[in-house]
């Protein structure tokens, strides 16, 4: 069995991360889930430098990187950069169809400057306790920003999603959470951060419909593993109700 690891280092807020190693079958997870825990922290952007300390078997394995751009297209939206570093890796990743669609450089310079210019984003985080009354907390924080962004057609549908999540992170992963909730390009993001790793469970709780409701309504959610430890629980609202 192979193995993989990321070397990380941050360059002004843009993630710079380095995969050592061989992907493969036995090693497309980690790196997946890897790439994916470095983005929970919400960086400026995310940049995976490709050098001669890392190799894929093959072409397909490359798929790895549309995979993780595609998830944080939708949460929590940052730029994602491919930093090749050899001919070699430039070559494979465009025989491999991934840069139709994540930007690929060949230079760090070049990969900071596609960085530079982020999607204009407005967020808040707060703090809740591990107590019944964090859902309440998390509804009045995300009504006052519905109010101050303006965004009247999404918050009903918000303050749903933001109690099943907080609802979870509290009754089922016993913890404190951290809501950040975020307006970005691609919709109103609400994301809860708890210390248990393990994926949600669909429990039916008192918000009538549980994670089958958040399913329904948002265009994207999903959990990621957190840097810190534990998870991050998000769900991406559009900001027009869909018909």
């Amino acid at each position: 069995m192979t193995d993989i690891s990321v070397r990380t280092a941050d360059l002004a807020g843009v993630v710079v991360a380095t995969p050592v190693g061989r992907l493969d079958l036995s090693t497309y997870a980690e790196l997946r889930d890897g790439l994916l825990e470095q983005a929970t922290g919400v960086p400026v952007a995310l940049v995976v430098r490709l050098g001669p300390d890392f190799e894929s078997a093959s072409h397909a394995m490359l798929s790895v990187f549309a995979t993780v751009w595609t998830k944080i297209s939708h949460w929590p939206d940052v730029p994602l950069v491919l930093l090749a570093e050899t001919a070699r890796h430039h070559r494979d990743l465009r025989r491999s169809g991934v840069t139709r669609h994540v930007a690929t450089t060949t230079d760090l310079a070049a990969a900071l400057e596609r960085a530079e210019e982020p999607p204009l984003r407005r967020c808040r985080c707060l703090s809740l306790p591990r107590s019944l009354v964090a859902p309440l907390m998390a509804r009045d924080a995300v009504r006052s920003a519905c109010e101050e962004w303006t965004l009247p057609g999404v918050v009903d549908d918000a303050l749903l999603v933001v109690s099943e999540l907080v609802e979870n992170a509290v009754r089922y992963a016993g913890s404190e959470p951290l809501l950040r909730v975020e307006l970005h390009a691609g919709g109103l993001s609400l994301a809860v951060r708890d210390d248990n790793p393990e994926p949600p469970a669909h429990h039916a709780g008192p918000w009538q419909g549980g994670l089958d409701l958040v399913d329904r309504m948002c265009v994207a959610w999903g959990s990621t593993p957190s840097s810190g430890g534990g998870k991050v629980v998000w769900a991406v609202l559009p900001l027009r109700r869909q018909r």
